[in-house]
């Protein structure tokens, strides 16, 4: 009620609002907030629900090993992920919907912590005078990493049990979280936080700066006027295309490490984790083994369902 006041309380009924504590602009700011909030999170279920198949069939071709089999046009990584693609569509697509629960469920604190951190984030950074030359800290980009780095804290529990539940390690969200804490406690949830945060600044810096560039070259391709809206998609397009593929290897190495076979941390007590077992202690040891058992390309499995 509080939250849409403003909207239907007449002048006389302003006078309920102190009682409350909430003054009429402070009633009015947290509707706007709710309203925003509510707007984004259902934006954000819409998108999970219609684009999760496309993230299962994406996990699922980075966590598949190349074989020596798979040589010739096969192994290109844009061929390999449209025929492996048929092959997910034609005989398991109801499969393709495994973990939507896990990524419905985990928006909603994401988008609790994600806002309000980006704007201190900005506020912090914008309280940072300018130097001697006049020259200020890139705001937005500084604060987009430094949110995507402490929004892990709240993202890699639910992307390494949906993760998890996609491939098939696990039936169920319930079951791949209970094995994770069984198998190493708390810690079982955050394996990969150190590759999702490289990663995740990785992605940043690159989307950021071709970003730039692109509309830099844009402005100067359209005689230094405004780009217009379908101008403005198209460089978004290429942007999330470069991006997606130069980021590609890191994001590979950090799934297969949240969905290897786990063993538990000490001799006596908890479990092992099924899955396979890819050995990687971090993101430039998964590079370097990936490399050398499977072949450069294998690094570039999966960017098809991205770019799609």
């Amino acid at each position: 009620v509080l939250a849409h006041a403003p909207a239907f309380l007449g002048a006389d009924d302003r006078l309920l609002l102190p009682a409350c504590g909430l003054s009429s602009s402070e009633a009015m700011a947290w509707g706007l907030t709710t309203d925003i909030f509510l707007a984004a999170l259902s934006a954000d279920w819409a998108r999970r629900a219609l684009l999760h198949p496309a993230d299962t069939i994406a996990t699922r071709l980075q966590y598949t090993q190349s074989t020596a089999a798979c040589t010739g046009g096969r192994r290109l990584p844009i061929v390999g992920d449209a025929r492996e693609m048929a092959r997910m569509l034609r005989h398991q697509p109801c499969n393709l919907y495994r973990g939507l629960s896990a990524s419905l469920l985990g928006a909603a604190p994401l988008s609790l912590v994600y806002m309000p951190t980006y704007e201190l984030c900005t506020h912090t950074l914008k309280s940072i005078p300018a130097n001697s030359s006049g020259l200020r800290p890139p705001v937005s980009q500084l604060a987009s990493v430094a949110t995507g780095i402490i929004c892990a804290a709240v993202r890699v529990p639910m992307s390494v049990i949906k993760s998890r539940v996609q491939i098939g390690i696990s039936r169920t969200p319930l079951e791949a979280m209970a094995s994770a804490l069984r198998s190493r406690g708390f810690r079982g949830l955050y394996v990969g936080l150190t590759a999702t945060c490289v990663v995740d600044v990785s992605y940043a810096l690159v989307q950021f700066t071709t970003l730039e560039q692109l509309r830099i070259f844009g402005a100067a391709m359209n005689g230094g006027k405004v780009l217009n809206t379908a101008q403005d998609a198209a460089v978004g397009l290429v942007t999330g295309a470069l991006t997606a593929t130069v980021t590609e290897p890191l994001d590979i190495i950090r799934t297969r490490i949240q969905t290897q076979k786990q063993f538990p941390t000490s001799a006596g007590g908890g479990a092992s984790i099924g899955g396979t077992d890819f050995g990687y202690r971090g993101l430039v040891d998964g590079i370097k083994k990936a490399s050398q058992q499977e072949g450069a390309l294998a690094l570039w499995r999966g960017p098809l369902p991205k770019l799609l």
